[in-house]
């Protein structure tokens, strides 16, 4: 499958799905991706809970979150990509930021503002693990507004809960992507993204220098987000495709020398060789792989946003049942928690958000 038939071909099938764009479903790679982008979240606080993160191997596990969050960012803004190009094609001539903040919206804040709050009316310690115990964070009126809204990086609030993090850059991101996707798609973007990749990566090097002024870090988080905006570029030249195969032995590969010598910096190629790589493989056809990696990436942001509670719910509540049970509890929750939030949250939300963004172009039903 060559490169463009490759963008009309997930076109086709993002069309035939009610969630929304933004759903890679029956998109095996970048399903996979997502998959493992969430359980090495998972893996990090499992390993922060019992205390075994500090391993002194080759690889520096205390790290894996971080990677695995940087994966998100990646994999986001290249669907998301994809996402506008279908939405430019289906209604030339109209608007694209407005639409397509306004499905975002609905996409992440409503799940996010539940979580925020029953974390904190049942006050759930779950704002930070420290020393293999949960620990609540006690957010006043401004930090509890602050994470509804998800501004917690400017206002210099802390987390209700500690996943929580990322999500303000994701949000701030979505302004400027519009913009980011014009730019690529014209006919030279190779030197513009480039350049915007080392600004970001230069402003990374100095991360101490805004933090100790007080000023705003969205500018380092711009080489994480970047790739993925490339990868979407790069599917329209790549002539290459790769065995399928071999998708998963890069991404161990990345990943691997990611953990060796673990830092922000490094992070950031990481994400630059992922992106780079992502464009050039065939589709995963292996069908239990493929399976398993769409239902984990379809209920993924509920397994990121309510694992933590899982996790102490199961290991730290319910500490007298036997590790066996602990580890049953934890499965079923992990699973079935995040499902009953897709289906009852997530997804109306998603039908909600993208009827307000057709209204908004007022394009017919079938061209959003």
């Amino acid at each position: 499958m060559n490169a463009l038939a490759f963008r009309d071909w997930f076109h086709q099938k993002i069309n035939s799905n009610s969630g929304g764009a933004d759903n890679t479903e029956d998109i095996p790679n970048l399903d996979f991706l997502r998959a493992c982008a969430v359980l090495l979240v998972l893996c990090h606080h499992l390993l922060l809970f019992f205390q075994a993160n500090t391993y002194s191997g080759p690889l520096k596990l205390y790290y894996i979150g971080q990677w695995g969050v940087l994966i998100f960012f990646v994999h986001t803004s290249l669907v998301l990509s994809l996402s506008l190009e279908r939405q430019a094609r289906r209604a030339p001539g109209q608007g694209l930021f407005w639409p397509f903040l306004v499905r975002r919206v609905f996409r992440i804040l409503p799940l996010s503002i539940l979580i925020v709050c029953v974390v904190e009316c049942f006050g759930l310690p779950v704002g930070h693990i420290r020393d293999g115990h949960f620990v609540a964070t006690h957010l006043k009126l401004p930090g509890l507004l602050s994470n509804i809204f998800l501004v917690q990086n400017i206002t210099r609030q802390d987390q209700a809960t500690a996943p929580l993090w990322s999500l303000p850059y994701e949000m701030q991101m979505y302004l400027l992507l519009p913009a980011l996707f014009l730019l690529v798609r014209s006919a030279r973007p190779v030197l513009p993204m480039t350049c915007l990749w080392l600004v970001g990566f230069v402003a990374l090097l100095h991360e101490a220098g805004f933090s100790r002024h007080g000023m705003p870090d969205q500018l380092c988080y711009v080489p994480y987000f970047m790739p993925g905006i490339m990868a979407y570029k790069f599917m329209a030249v790549s002539k290459i495709r790769l065995p399928s195969i071999l998708w998963p032995v890069v991404l161990a590969g990345i990943t691997a020398f990611c953990l060796h010598n673990p830092s922000d910096r490094r992070g950031a190629i990481c994400c630059l060789l992922l992106g780079v790589a992502i464009p050039h493989f065939a589709q995963i056809s292996q069908p239990i792989v493929a399976k398993i990696s769409q239902q984990i990436a379809r209920y993924s942001y509920g397994i990121y946003l309510t694992h933590l509670i899982c996790i102490w719910l199961s290991f730290q509540v319910l500490h007298g049942l036997p590790r066996s049970g602990q580890w049953v509890v934890l499965l079923l929750s992990v699973s079935m928690i995040p499902y009953l939030l897709y289906h009852l949250v997530e997804a109306p939300m998603i039908r909600y958000g993208r009827s307000v963004a057709l209204r908004l172009n007022k394009c017919p039903n079938s061209q959003l």
